[in-house]
């Protein structure tokens, strides 16, 4: 007699809620499981991770870690070398020169990175020329294959009147796109573990009770302890799982958002750039530049219309 056909797919694991004992300040967790995580990122935090501190505050080295291994000549182009460009960068983004910023240059040409030799012979003449431009310069020392990044030509299709000399619809080539693929972000981040040690992936809901028999209060604070993160987790873990596969299922939050970007203190040249953050992260750890969380994610540029495609709808 056949033997009937097994399921290619996982059951569904039955979790129940589980909330902690309530701490010293009347806080306890609950999380959609039936145990405790194996794992808290918060344990790893301390006072000193969650204030600012002075490479916070705006000073060049929160931007340029002297340790990085991938700093190179064409990470600072138009500058040849990073001491013209924290020089370079004072004196077009500090704003009106005042004794604060005159104690940061003094910060600049006090660090022991800096190099006098670096800016002695400087063409600054042919930097300020090339950043007024409007033109990108060598693309390729902008946008690092390496890093992932791909160049796509975006098109559309322009509807013309039956009465212009080429009626109907054109496909018209407007700008390109420079973009990184998420999964490879993604991969990027989860992979790394300076990163992953402080990712949250068991969601939890806050909750505070003052005293026995009181009213317990939700708490709300960080993205993944939010019913959205809270629900989204509870709806995979509810989902049939993959053939063959027992590993954790979690849910990755990405955060985005954009502006537009004045390249140039003097020029003309705008990008609108795409930035993403990882809601698994703490929000303390998300706002200190000194932690490197922000990933952007594409660029995008101003469409341009031709004059050819101009002429032809005045036809």
């Amino acid at each position: 007699m056949p033997q009937p056909s097994a399921n290619i797919f996982q059951q569904p694991r039955i979790l129940k809620l589980f909330q902690t004992a309530r701490n010293l300040f009347g806080v306890s967790r609950q999380y959609y499981s039936d145990k405790l995580p194996t794992r808290d990122p918060d344990q790893l935090l301390s006072l000193v991770d969650i204030c600012h501190d002075a490479i916070d505050l705006g000073t060049p080295e929160c931007n340029l870690p002297h340790d990085s291994p991938h700093l190179s000549s064409q990470s600072f182009y138009p500058y040849p070398n990073q001491s013209s460009f924290q020089l370079g960068n004072w004196f077009w983004n500090g704003g009106e020169k005042s004794q604060e910023s005159f104690k940061e240059l003094l910060k600049i040409v006090s660090d022991p990175m800096f190099q006098p030799s670096d800016v002695r012979h400087t063409q600054w003449n042919t930097i300020d020329a090339a950043l007024a431009s409007n033109e990108l310069g060598d693309e390729d020392k902008w946008a690092d294959i390496d890093a992932g990044w791909i160049r796509k030509p975006i098109s559309f299709s322009v509807p013309f009147h039956h009465r212009t000399k080429i009626p109907g619809c054109q496909q018209y080539v407007g700008t390109e796109l420079f973009y990184r693929p998420l999964i490879q972000v993604i991969t990027e981040r989860l992979t790394d573990p300076q990163h992953a040690e402080h990712f949250h992936y068991e969601p939890y809901r806050l909750w505070w009770k003052s005293k026995e028999g009181g009213p317990e209060v939700r708490l709300h604070g960080e993205l993944y302890s939010s019913d959205a993160f809270f629900t989204a987790h509870q709806d995979l873990q509810n989902s049939p799982g993959e053939p063959g596969c027992s590993l954790p299922r979690v849910v990755v939050a990405l955060m985005f958002w954009s502006d537009a970007t004045h390249l140039t203190s003097f020029g003309s040249k705008k990008l609108w750039p795409l930035y993403m953050f990882f809601g698994n992260e703490s929000k303390y750890r998300r706002c200190k530049p000194s932690c490197n969380l922000c990933s952007h994610i594409a660029y995008f540029q101003q469409v341009r219309v031709k004059q050819e495609m101009v002429s032809l709808s005045n036809s």
